[in-house]
């Protein structure tokens, strides 16, 4: 419809142009024209300022519903997001969010952070790893396992393969420590990253494993006032930066840094004004028409980069995902063979002591019989009971039956008991070293003693 009222417009002769009627009809063509390119400038210096602008994200969980607050606060948020704002960045602010508006901000966050020169993420609040990745907790996380993150919490590994959509990258996390009713297993407080690192982004967490687990929340703070004022500096740096959101070289850094100025940069030259002249015979209608279907057209492509995009996020997120639900699988799995070893260790404890109960009732058994056999002999004749003859004489018979092979003493020692057994056993008694008083008759008969 355009190309048709220009292009009538544009056909007319002088003359015809000089009448007022011809005139007042070509006005609102004209005006039209001066709208559309008035729009399409408008509209390049959108494009321009999206292509190739800084943008962030600030999220700040402070008041928490069913977590103990966080220590650093919603304020020094604020704080940063402005000195962000005041180095020219495009940002997104959302304090305390739920799960929900925090995933909507990211998405905001996504599409802007497509083909920009600079994306930073600015995360404040309580964090916890597991499975090798660092979650941000929104403000009504509530989990009863690990495994609840995925869908409760925002994964850094996730922020920072968006931020690398830029051509440079950054996800800063002032990390605080939260503490659960009850305790969950596989939680780590200090932070993780074993994910393939972006080439164009990198992660700096305020904590690491060198800081004890009671002074997380203090070197947070630390380090999200030390950003802070240095956002504050006349010309501060990206590797700057970095190195004061990670405490130095107490905290945690993923990736390489690359050099970036921070500073505001220099502004657009604005575009030649519009001239308001009219030309009414100028046929430069229909360039102007065509210039703004080239504005439209390259916004179409943009629409359908930023789909394409948000299309790659989601199926990054979800093969995130199963990625994650095949580690829960293998670690399952692993408990499980731990819990049969377990068992059968068990059992085979439990053998053995049934074996050693039933060894033991055996030896009972067998003492008891060994006593029965003992009761059943009769007792024994005491040392007491025989005079020296009648010793010398047990002696001498053992020696005539060839049991005894020490001297006639009248000295029951060991050689003497030995020979007293070896009788005993020739009887099929029971051996004990001494006589009973139907053995000593044996022995000794009657005319012997």
């Amino acid at each position: 419809m355009h190309f048709g009222l220009v292009g009538g417009f544009a056909g007319r002769s002088p003359v015809r142009q000089s009448t007022s009627g011809d005139l007042d009809r070509a006005h609102p063509i004209l005006f039209l024209g001066i709208a559309v390119l008035a729009f399409s400038l408008l509209l390049a210096s959108v494009v321009t300022a999206h292509a190739s602008g800084r943008v962030a994200l600030v999220l700040t969980a402070e008041e928490y519903q069913k977590l103990p607050k966080s220590s650093i606060g919603t304020k020094r948020g604020a704080e940063i997001a402005e000195a962000l704002k005041a180095r020219g960045f495009d940002v997104i602010v959302s304090p305390n969010p739920t799960n929900a508006t925090a995933r909507a901000s990211l998405r905001d966050f996504a599409a802007k952070a497509e083909g920009a020169d600079l994306a930073l993420v600015v995360l404040i609040g309580h964090g916890i790893a597991w499975g090798g990745q660092t979650f941000f907790l929104a403000t009504n996380t509530e989990i009863g396992r690990a495994a609840d993150l995925l869908s409760r919490a925002l994964s850094t590994t996730n922020m920072a393969q968006i931020a690398a959509r830029a051509q440079t990258g950054g996800v800063f996390f002032f990390m605080t420590s939260p503490t659960f009713e009850n305790a969950i297993e596989g939680l780590d407080a200090r932070p993780q990253f074993t994910s393939e690192i972006p080439k164009n982004a990198v992660t700096a967490f305020s904590s690491s494993a060198r800081i004890p687990v009671s002074r997380i929340d203090g070197a947070g703070e630390q380090a999200a006032d030390a950003l802070a004022k240095l956002l504050q500096q006349p010309s501060p740096s990206f590797s700057e930066a970095v190195k004061v959101a990670s405490n130095g070289s107490l905290g945690a850094v993923f990736g390489q840094v690359q050099e970036v100025n921070l500073a505001r940069p220099a502004p657009a030259p604005a575009p030649a004004p519009v001239s308001q002249t009219v030309a009414s015979t100028s046929p430069q209608a229909v360039p102007m028409v065509q210039k703004s279907e080239d504005i439209e057209g390259r916004l179409e492509a943009e629409r359908r980069a930023r789909e394409q995009a948000e299309t790659r996020a989601r199926d990054e997120q979800l093969r995130a995902e199963r990625a994650q639900a095949e580690v829960m699988k293998a670690q399952a799995d692993a408990k499980k063979a731990q819990a049969d070893v377990e068992r059968a260790q068990a059992d085979a404890e439990k053998a053995k002591q049934e074996a050693r109960r039933v060894e033991a009732e055996a030896q009972i058994a067998a003492a008891q019989a060994e006593g029965l056999r003992h009761a059943s002999v009769g007792p024994s004749i005491e040392d007491s009971q025989l005079g020296q003859k009648q010793r010398r004489l047990i002696q001498q018979r053992l020696r005539d039956l060839g049991l005894y092979t020490g001297p006639v003493d009248a000295i029951m020692g060991p050689l003497t008991r030995e020979a007293i057994m070896g009788y005993q056993k020739s009887r099929n008694a029971s051996v004990t070293g001494y006589l009973t008083p139907e053995q000593y008759d044996a022995l000794l008969p009657k005319e012997m003693q």
